[in-house]
């Protein structure tokens, strides 16, 4: 999460051995904990929602700030509404290397019609459109 950096203020503990009493860095695994906390705006949780629930990243990566995203929905559901991956907020366009497929599924169009409610007429009335109402 510490390479999202616009929008975003992040707070993240040390683990130098300079930095800190009876702490040798050597001895430490690389998975050991550190405590990470940070503050953002709104415009940081969409684009960060945007990579990270992408398929292409891992699965702990989607679960984790998917939970985060779940924590308030109900206080802010426009916020929530919004903070969806890569290929819905680009209509269907993956800007990954190599796509994973899920923009071509029913499951993608589902979401992507959920995701246009309500402002389906910005829409060009000539770009191709599916019999499901999804631009191809």
């Amino acid at each position: 999460m510490v390479r999202h950096k616009i929008g975003i203020e992040h707070f993240v503990s040390s683990q130098r051995n300079d930095r800190q009493n009876n702490y040798d860095r050597n001895t430490a695994p690389q998975s050991a904990l550190i405590t990470h906390e940070c503050e953002s705006n709104a415009q940081a949780i969409i684009n960060i929602s945007r990579k990270r629930l992408c398929n292409q990243a891992s699965k702990e990566t989607r679960e984790a700030w998917q939970k985060f995203l779940d924590s308030f929905k109900d206080d802010e559901p426009e916020l929530y509404s919004v903070c969806v991956p890569e290929c819905i907020y680009r209509n269907g366009l993956c800007p990954e290397f190599k796509t994973c497929g899920w923009n071509k599924t029913l499951e993608f169009e589902n979401k992507l019609k959920q995701y246009i409610k309500g402002i389906e007429s910005q829409i060009n009335p000539k770009t191709n459109i599916n019999n499901r109402g999804v631009i191809c």
